[in-house]
């Protein structure tokens, strides 16, 4: 068998081979998503709303009336807090004026701050968030916007900006109001956007905090959190050591509220509590019970897990015009993890694969080259597209290149063209050569024929 039949039965060999995977792939890609497998555990939540979220994938674990209308009391100073980062400096010095104080009403969260007083952002912002103090939200508002009416106004624009679609602010603190309303994904997102910025979380997770005297105030304030997950000094029941900050909130409309995070074996959740009662025979405020319960099961519940790794072997593709190797290797160009019910394995896991090439890939192929994606998904969740990349590198046979170059260059429509012209003008010339020394010929042949008769003639 001489070696272009070799290679051509080798390069038919390859085609196919290339055909099957190709056909295998596509089968996969078209495969259905794998059967939800997973169970949790119930959990009891009595509140009107609540909502956990695993704060790095912003991956949703426990849902309950999250875009339901709810009052958000003091958790609008979430908002509050947020436009003062974002616009403003903490050491600047804000003043309190009358305006300030014109929508207090009696029985409301204070620190008896009086008109006049000075006080830095950082300081007005602790009495806000720690103490819930209504009327550090106003001088707030009048520092960044000039009045209360246009930073509601900038509340209300913010929170679209962030996504919101259920939330109204009429006032900046939370006091009762009916058209002042949001849901708790919108309160979600909002937090979630405060959370960037470090100095939030300081302020947020702070227990207890001395502000220095001021011009109307000669002693220290003695600030105490209204977060009894974060602090002990006034309740022990409600410790719960993970948590880290965020805001409590209650009026009698609102119920009890509470924002929280916690952070547990490698994990950092939110949460979302709105809506919660106190308990009759316990008196114990079921916001903070049932936020620490929420966390808990999500902690027991859930762990990342590994469901990709660059390690492994995913598909065998076939590679033409290969100089020793007919094939090469996909493994995942990075590894993927997610947070994931504990008994849910990566087997159980749907893989998509989707090459971006056509039965086979051409030689040369280099390492890490990328050939196609993997996406990965269970059920309704989607948990990422990594590329697929060749394992190694496959070089050229530069001897069968040249031959397949050799072909193409002749099954090209204008060499075809040109051979046959080329061809027509040898026929052509070897015609006119015959043909003229045909004539040549018979020239002579006649020339020789009248020689010989005048020399005939002469001897006569």
């Amino acid at each position: 068998m001489g070696r272009d039949e070799k290679r051509a039965r080798r390069a038919r060999r390859g085609w196919v081979r290339g055909l099957c995977i190709w056909l295998v792939l596509a089968a996969a890609a078209a495969a259905p998503p794998a059967r939800a497998t997973a169970k949790l555990p119930p959990i009891t939540v009595t509140a009107n709303t609540a909502l956990l979220v695993d704060s790095d994938s912003g991956e949703v674990l426990f849902e309950k009336n999250i875009r339901e209308r709810a009052y958000p009391a003091s958790l609008t100073k979430i908002m509050t807090a947020l436009l003062a980062l974002e616009r403003g400096k903490l050491d600047d010095l804000l003043t309190a004026s009358a305006t300030a104080f014109a929508d207090m009403v009696p029985g409301g969260s204070t620190q008896n701050i009086q008109e006049g007083e000075v006080m830095t952002l950082e300081n007005y912002l602790y009495c806000a968030l720690i103490s819930s103090a209504n009327e550090a939200c106003n001088v707030i508002a009048e520092y960044v916007s000039g009045s209360v009416e246009a930073f509601v106004a900038l509340m209300n624009e913010r929170a679209a900006q962030l996504g919101c679609e259920n939330t109204q602010f009429v006032n900046t603190h939370g006091l009762p109001d009916e058209n002042h309303y949001t849901t708790a994904w919108d309160i979600y997102l909002i937090t979630r956007e405060a959370m960037k910025h470090p100095e939030f979380m300081i302020i947020c997770n702070t227990a207890a905090k001395a502000i220095p005297p001021t011009n109307k105030w000669e002693k220290e304030r003695a600030l105490y959190t209204t977060n009894h997950l974060i602090s002990n000094n006034t309740e022990r029941q409600y410790l719960y050591y993970p948590a880290k900050g965020i805001k409590t909130g209650h009026t009698n409309a609102a119920g009890y509220c509470l924002v929280s995070s916690a952070e547990k074996n490698g994990l950092y959740f939110i949460s979302v509590v709105m809506g919660a009662r106190e308990e009759e025979e316990t008196k114990r405020i079921l916001s903070f019970v049932e936020t620490a319960e929420l966390f808990e099961w999500g902690f027991a519940n859930f762990s990342v897990k590994p469901l990709l790794k660059t390690t492994e072997q995913i598909r065998e593709v076939v590679v033409e015009k290969g100089k020793e190797k007919d094939s090469v290797m996909l493994v995942p160009q990075k590894n993927l993890e997610a947070l994931v019910p504990n008994d849910l394995e990566a087997s159980d896991v749907d893989r998509k694969i989707t090459p971006n090439f056509e039965g086979a890939v051409t030689a040369p192929v280099t390492r890490g080259q990328v050939l196609g994606t993997i996406s990965l998904r269970y059920g309704d969740r989607e948990f990422g597209t990594v590329a697929l990349v060749a394992s190694s590198d496959v070089e050229r046979d530069e001897a069968q290149q040249v031959a397949e170059d050799f072909r193409n260059f002749f099954d090209r429509d204008w060499v075809k063209y040109t051979m046959a012209g080329v061809a027509a003008l040898l026929i052509l010339y070897v015609v006119f050569v015959i043909v003229y020394n045909a004539r040549r010929r018979r020239a002579r042949m006649r020339g020789n024929y009248r020689g010989n008769r005048r020399r005939q003639h002469r001897r006569r």
